[in-house]
């Protein structure tokens, strides 16, 4: 009887350990900075949602758009590439000998 209770026990623990663990999925901070309208538009609304929603999204998305989840997800500051327009390198001066 006492090994039945015991098993008993150990199965709700076992169906009960996801239950307790899962916490659901909240909005998630985007930055859409850099992208065509109506990508930013379906990146954030997914966002919104969950973030299972705009990593589903991202996925089923990648070979039109390119995106991955670190593309939207880290800030300004991150970013190394910009649209700045880079700044000019200085010419090298050569010297030549005047023979060919």
């Amino acid at each position: 009887m006492r090994s039945n209770i015991v098993r008993i026990l150990a199965v709700l623990a076992c169906a009960a350990t996801p239950a307790i663990a899962y916490e659901p999925d909240k909005p998630v901070q985007v930055n859409t900075s850099g992208l065509q309208e109506h990508v930013a538009a379906q990146v954030q609304r997914h966002a919104d949602d969950s973030l299972k929603s705009l990593m589903e999204y991202l996925w089923f998305t990648r070979k039109m758009h390119g995106l991955w989840i670190e593309d939207v997800t880290r800030s300004d500051s991150d970013i190394v590439a910009t649209s700045a327009k880079p700044k000019e390198l200085r010419q090298m001066a050569t010297r030549t000998t005047g023979q060919r």
